[in-house]
């Protein structure tokens, strides 16, 4: 009892210290993510306006699932409730500014959360764990717009830290703790369903301890989600469950979303596209590297603590069920990078002290012992500085190739009144030129036209005639309508709808993704 109690210990160095390490890593994440909102670019544009758009209209009065189609729980729409009464204050171009803000630090925070975790395996651990979060250059992708991915990891990360922390202090956890812990997780469900895969993974690792006990934990984490999300479930039953749960368990992938199961574990390192991770060879030589150093190190089980199960449960199961995905994106890879980097941190926690034990074996002389500690810390500084080079030249490089230009919007705020009803196949464009609400009654907010798609099979098959009617009503509402490239695939196209809609609306302004139309009976 004694020796696998030493061995699941935390270290016994002044919690200071660690508390630095992990303060110290989540403003080095911060520093890098505010750099990187220097960059005039923006980067997958699309997401960050459906979820900042989605709050400026609830705090407008306009609900989620029954006024607009909105595919996920409404758990970010009242977290960033805030920044739609910043945008009815200062207009929603500002709420997108500080909503870059609050991504970037909420992105920051994740990292050093993930170090602190891990802990009890040491500093090299938090600094591997952390640190790798932070140079991702995934994380530098997630924190650039708002997106679901760092808020829901948050919401685990707080639950998992408040767990573990808890037991280590009292040595067993009380039903208040498990109950506390499944908040966490419920909100972390709220934002995102993925959150059911590190949900099971530490019901799975608490309960062979706690047993039943383990389920107060779960219904607490279903009371959250199901009280947050009664009353949008009220006011719209069927379009609720319809957009949150069937379509999402129905979708189907769109052939240029589809990719293999090689090419998604480059995406789950984090690093696509780069030359780091360049080939599915190689990614499939770094995870089958990590399967065989994990089975080594867990082949004992007096050697494995409840957090290092969590941790490779939970990276087990999300890996898998991002590679079962109908679709994937690269972005997803950040969901499993606090997993996989905690475990990676374990492991060198593990292994740190055995390596140590043989480099003292070896007959040198304290001088060269001194010279040679003095060039890793060099060589391991040096490292760190040329992987934020490295991570903000990924940036860079990408919004070069997939990012819009800030002055194209321009033409939108100069040409289209304030207050003008306006539609969108990406209602990003209307929320950074501050023209996304209307004065004019009746007019369609239109939050997600890929979303809306997935309800009627995508461009897989031809636009229903119901679908395409739908747009057309939109159309005959709006005074203008902004597409990102003539025949926008966001809308159901059908020969009827492109005639009228060529009768009906003029080009008025055209750039390389902003193409301005006026209803010409409003002229």
């Amino acid at each position: 009892m004694n020796q696998q109690r030493s061995e699941n210990s935390w270290p016994n160095s002044w919690p200071s210290e660690n508390l630095v390490i992990a303060v110290g890593v989540g403003l080095l994440g911060f520093a890098i993510y505010l750099w990187q909102l220097s960059v005039p670019e923006f980067i997958q544009f699309y997401d960050s306006g459906v979820y900042l758009a989605a709050p400026i209209h609830l705090v407008s009065g306009v609900i989620p699932y029954r006024d607009f189609t909105f595919l996920e729980p409404p758990g970010i729409i009242l977290l960033l409730s805030p920044l739609g009464l910043v945008s009815r204050i200062w207009g929603s171009h500002d709420a997108f500014i500080v909503g870059r803000v609050v991504s970037a630090f909420v992105t920051a925070l994740n990292a050093g959360l993930l170090a602190y975790l891990v802990r009890h395996r040491g500093r090299i651990a938090m600094l591997i764990s952390g640190v790798g979060l932070v140079l991702l250059p995934v994380a530098s992708f997630v924190s650039s717009g708002i997106r679901l991915e760092p808020y829901c990891i948050c919401f685990i990360l707080l639950g998992s830290l408040f767990v573990f922390s808890r037991e280590e202090k009292l040595g067993t956890l009380r039903n208040r703790d498990l109950a506390i812990s499944g908040v966490f997780f419920g909100l972390a469900a709220l934002i995102k369903l993925w959150a059911i895969f590190p949900f099971v993974a530490l019901v799975l690792t608490l309960l062979p301890r706690y047993g039943r006990r383990v389920f107060h934990m779960v219904g607490v984490s279903g009371a959250v989600f199901i009280s947050v999300c009664l009353p949008f479930l009220a006011l719209a039953p069927v379009k609720f469950i319809s957009q949150v749960f069937v379509e999402q368990l129905n979708r189907e992938a769109i052939p240029s979303d589809t990719v293999g199961i090689t090419h998604r574990l480059i995406f789950l390192t984090g690093l696509n596209p780069t030359s780091l991770v360049s080939t599915a060879a190689v990614a499939v030589f770094v995870f089958g590297l990590l399967a065989c150093l994990v089975a080594a190190t867990f082949w004992r089980r007096d050697q494995r603590g409840h957090l290092d199960t969590f941790l490779v449960l939970a990276a087990l199961l999300s890996v898998l069920a991002i590679l079962a995905a109908p679709e994937s994106y690269n972005y997803y890879g950040y969901f499993t990078a606090p997993f996989l980097l905690g475990v990676v941190g374990i492991l060198f926690g593990h292994w740190s002290p055995v390596a140590g034990n043989l480099i003292r074996r070896i007959p040198v002389s304290k001088p060269l012992r001194r010279i040679s500690s003095w060039l890793v810390t060099i060589s391991a500084a040096a490292l760190t500085f040329a992987l934020v080079l490295y991570v903000t030249t990924f940036y860079t490089n990408y919004a070069w190739a997939n990012g819009y230009w800030s002055r194209d919007f321009n033409a939108i705020t100069h040409l289209i009144p304030r207050g003008s009803c306006v539609v969108y196949d990406q209602v990003s464009y209307g929320v950074f030129a501050n023209r996304l609400q209307s004065s004019k009654p009746g007019c369609p907010s239109v939050v997600d036209p890929s979303g809306m798609w997935m309800a009627w099979g995508y461009q897989l098959i031809p636009p229903a005639h119901a679908f395409t009617a739908e747009w057309k009503s939109y159309f005959e509402k709006a005074q203008y309508v902004v597409l990102s490239h003539p025949g926008a695939q966001g809308i159901p196209w059908d020969k009827n709808l492109s005639d009228w809609f060529k009768r009906n609306y003029q080009l008025i302004s055209s750039s390389s993704y902003v193409h301005i139309y006026r209803q010409v009976a409003r002229r």
